[in-house]
């Protein structure tokens, strides 16, 4: 006949205090932080801290007094997995009411940073005045090309103001069972008001190169390619690849008026709207909002422009280049 012996009350409670520290464990949520995700069967969060504040930036021709996140345009990208939670903390350093807006699916009205949260008075604290933070949550439900930007409309001025002064950035959702590509952004779009100098109105990720590809020939024959490569990310921006190097190119027209994509040589089809298919004429039309992910490809070594095919908006600076090897 078995017998069967009580434990100690000692080793019931060493026991019970094992059980406990399994539960918790197996519930606890990983905090990420920008690109250094950690595997959990929990959902993990990936956080972000942002600063809006203004930003004096210097193009050699002239200065644009710009309204930005963490200082630069456009700003940072904001990656998440498909499953991860999204938490961005974004403190207001400007001297007026600013907030961050994203375009993603599901949240709720408290994270919206919109006229809607002062008019319910629900999530008001998302529109942040100045000086003042609010963190702002989201679980994206499926993977695709986002973007943030301000949707403020303080002191007077449009929201599009807003928004043309530098305010806005990416968000890529990712498949967590895709291979990982190289990634890219580019942004279409206007500059804002406050300038100084001579700047291009029409840009590219916050860059445009007065006098486009007539000015480009000029710099040429008066300081050869090293003049050329001054201009890189400055007044051209410049993207490297090396030939037969797949690249996630992700384009967003920003703007208020429509752009388009024309890449010199290179092989790109379109993943976000055709499915895997090429724009006819190889021109990606993008009207103001829109977006689409590029896979793009060189099969030769080279400097290969691209520009907006709109080409009054090229002549007068939408033009950038990519360095293949």
């Amino acid at each position: 006949m078995k017998t069967f012996r009580l434990l100690p009350a000692r080793w019931k409670l060493i026991l019970t205090g094992v059980v406990i520290a399994a539960v918790l464990a197996a519930a606890s949520v990983a905090i990420l932080w920008g690109d250094s995700p950690e595997k959990t069967k929990a959902q993990s969060i990936r956080e972000y801290a942002l600063e809006m504040r203004p930003a004096n930036l210097d193009y050699g021709e002239g200065v644009w007094h710009a309204w930005t996140f963490d200082g630069t345009v456009p700003g940072p990208t904001l990656k998440v997995k498909v499953g991860e939670k999204l938490r961005v903390k974004v403190s207001n350093h400007l001297d007026m009411m600013a907030s961050f807006h994203a375009h993603l699916e599901g949240y709720s009205i408290e994270n919206d940073g919109s006229q809607a949260n002062l008019l319910l008075g629900k999530g008001d604290k998302g529109m942040l005045r100045p000086g003042e933070a609010y963190t702002y949550e989201f679980t994206p439900p499926s993977p695709g090309l986002f973007y943030y930007h301000t949707h403020s409309a303080d002191k007077g001025l449009a929201p599009s103001r807003f928004v043309m002064q530098g305010l806005y950035g990416a968000i890529i959702v990712s498949d967590p069972n895709e291979a990982p590509v190289r990634e890219e952004v580019l942004f279409m779009g206007e500059r804002g008001h406050a300038t100084e100098g001579n700047l291009t109105f029409w840009v590219m990720n916050g860059m445009g190169l007065p006098g486009g590809e007539v000015a480009l020939e000029n710099i040429f024959k008066q300081q050869g390619m090293a003049g050329i490569e001054k201009q890189f990310n400055r007044t051209l921006p410049t993207f490297r690849a090396k030939v037969n190097e797949p690249i996630k190119l992700h384009v967003i027209n920003i703007g208020d008026i429509s752009h388009s994509l024309y890449i010199h040589s290179a092989e790109y089809v379109s993943l976000g709207v055709l499915g895997g298919r090429s724009w006819p004429g190889k021109v990606v039309p993008l009207v103001p909002g829109a977006a689409d992910t590029l896979l793009v490809k060189f099969s030769y070594p080279g400097l290969w422009l691209f520009h907006c095919h709109v080409e009054s908006h090229a002549d007068t600076g939408m033009v950038g280049v990519f360095v293949v090897e």
